[in-house]
């Protein structure tokens, strides 16, 4: 009988820690408030990557058809393993992920900026910026998500180090960007 509840008691102890460990990790995926903050990196980005995020990983996770690197100051040509080991002194990328263009900048091997525009309507849901804003949503859907924005042709959000740029065209979004500030 004894034996019998201390199975049980050890069963409900690992049911106890599993659960914690899957909702930490559930957590930590996700990143985001509930309201828009302007000091988390994982705000400024899209589809699950973010500035300041290893250049590598965040290739794991676009999965680009094709992703051609350069530096922009030497013009040579860089691998994603160089990239990722800190070569190269500003690397621009430019991705195909799902017929799409993305534009990326990598410096020491961390994402710097991310540029989206041009996204066929179609493939707008495909690139939602992690807070779930798409090109072509409305000004007020981007009010919405990030907070009170003042209305214009671009919409900028920044926190101490990082910065969000929204085009803004007939009161659609058309274009984000995404940048680290000073660096």
């Amino acid at each position: 009988m004894r034996r019998k509840y201390g199975l049980l008691a050890i069963c409900f102890l690992l049911t106890v820690f599993l659960l914690q460990a899957c909702g930490s990790a559930e957590s930590a995926k996700g990143g985001l408030s509930a309201a828009f903050d302007p000091e988390n990196p994982q705000e400024y980005g899209i589809r699950g990557i973010y500035l300041g995020q290893n250049v590598k990983e965040a290739m794991d996770v676009l999965k680009p058809a094709k992703a051609d690197f350069m530096d922009a100051v030497t013009r040579e040509s860089y691998t994603l393993d160089q990239m990722a080991s800190g070569a190269g002194t500003v690397v621009m990328g430019l991705l195909l992920v799902d017929d799409t263009q993305l534009i990326v900048m990598v410096k020491q091997g961390v994402l710097k900026s991310i540029a989206v525009g041009g996204v066929p309507p179609e493939k707008a849901a495909q690139f939602a910026t992690n807070r779930g804003l798409t090109v072509y949503e409305s000004f007020q859907r981007l009010q919405e998500l990030y907070g009170q924005a003042k209305p214009g042709q671009e919409v900028s959000l920044q926190g101490s180090k990082y910065k969000a740029l929204f085009s803004i065209h007939d009161d659609k979004v058309i274009g984000f960007r995404f940048d680290t500030i000073g660096d």
